[in-house]
C-alpha cells in the first residue's frame, strides 16, 4: 500500500510538469513580444530606405502579431498563473515591460544598422512557431516576414 501511495505522489507532482511543459513560458512569449515591438520600431528607422507600401504590411502584420502575443497569450496566461487576481497580473505585466525595455537596450547594442535583418525575420518566425496563431494573425505575420525577406534581398 505504501508503495501505491508513493506513486501517486510521484504522479502527481509530474502531471502539473507535463502540462506546462507542453507550451512555451510566459517568459518565453514575453521575450518574442519584446523582439517583435522592438524591429517594429527598426521598422520606422528604416521607413525612408524602403517601399512606404511594403512598410505598411510590415508593420500591420506586425502589430497583429504583437497585440495577439499581449491580449491573448500573456494576459490571459497572467491571470490564470494569479488565480484571476489582476492586481497581481498587472504587477508582472509591468515587471515583463522593465524586461522588455532591458531586451530593447540588448538588441539595440547589437543590431546597430538602421536596416532590416534577415535575423529578424527568422526570429520572429520561430516565435510564431511557439503559438497556435489565429488564421488572421497567422496570414498577416506571414505577408510581413515575407515582404522583409524580400527588402533585405534587393539591397
Amino acid at each position: 500500500m505504501r508503495i501505491y501511495k508513493n506513486l501517486i505522489f510521484i504522479a502527481s507532482l509530474m502531471c502539473p510538469l507535463g502540462a506546462n511543459a507542453a507550451g512555451p513560458s510566459i517568459n518565453e512569449i514575453n521575450s518574442c513580444l519584446a523582439l517583435v515591438d522592438f524591429v517594429d520600431i527598426k521598422l520606422d528607422e528604416s521607413s525612408d530606405q524602403y517601399d512606404a507600401s511594403d512598410m505598411v504590411r510590415i508593420h500591420k502584420g506586425l502589430s497583429a502579431y504583437s497585440e495577439f502575443l499581449q491580449h491573448d497569450i500573456i494576459t490571459p496566461k497572467l491571470l490564470s498563473m494569479y488565480g484571476g487576481n489582476s492586481d497581481r497580473a498587472e504587477l508582472m505585466q509591468r515587471l515583463f515591460e522593465r524586461q522588455r525595455k532591458s531586451f530593447f537596450r540588448h538588441l539595440n547594442e547589437r543590431y546597430t544598422q538602421k536596416k532590416l535583418l534577415t535575423d529578424y525575420a527568422s526570429a520572429i518566425n520561430d516565435c510564431s512557431g511557439k503559438t497556435r496563431l489565429s488564421v488572421a494573425v497567422a496570414e498577416a505575420l506571414k505577408t510581413a516576414l515575407d515582404n522583409m525577406e524580400m527588402l533585405v534581398m534587393q539591397k
